[in-house]
């Protein structure tokens, strides 16, 4: 019966380390799954913390593009204030204004009593200046009209400063038109 009893306690110890064994390794296994979900953790608030830096900056920029934006709106309107035409400038803009169609600088030049070559000198400077005036060549003659979206914009706003007397000398030049037709 001793022999039964040691047998016994020798099976018994050899199942007590086995199991030991067993539970040890899926100790180690669960703590090596416990640090690869650390791990990943630490990934984890290093990538969130990146992309709450990546956010602070693109805020930071919206706010600049915004300041930017703001800024070229005010240079635009000063800009649009800025442009001073002088009186032949002035009488040439308001044929192109009220012609509306393409004319030869020929054209402009008998409308306004300018020589042509003021005339031609005068556009220039008034499409240095940023007027939009839209010229067009056919069959190597070169025609010039006020571009349409301005027309309305000058309409609306008086974008060009048309000084009075140039105004009044227009409108007799077109009543004397009107009644030599």
């Amino acid at each position: 019966m001793l022999d039964t009893e040691r047998h016994v306690a020798d099976d018994s110890s050899g199942a007590f380390d086995n199991l030991k064994r067993e539970v040890s390794a899926i100790r180690e296994e669960l703590d090596e799954h416990l640090q690869a979900i650390n791990d990943n953790t630490s990934e984890q608030e290093i990538q969130n913390t990146y992309i709450c830096e990546i956010d602070n900056r693109l805020t930071k920029i919206e706010e600049k593009v915004d300041e930017l934006h703001f800024l070229l709106k005010q240079l635009a309107n000063r800009a649009k204030l800025s442009v001073e035409l002088s009186k032949d400038e002035q009488r040439i803009f308001l044929i192109l204004y009220t012609h509306g169609n393409f004319m030869k600088t020929a054209e402009v030049s008998s409308k306004t009593y300018i020589d042509v070559e003021v005339v031609e000198d005068a556009l220039a400077s008034m499409m240095d200046k940023g007027i939009p005036v839209d010229r067009e060549i056919l069959n190597g003659e070169v025609y010039f009209r006020m571009n349409k979206e301005f027309r309305l914009r000058q309409a609306k706003e008086s974008v060009i400063k048309i000084d009075a007397d140039v105004t009044s000398q227009f409108q007799n030049t077109l009543l004397k038109q009107f009644f030599h037709s």
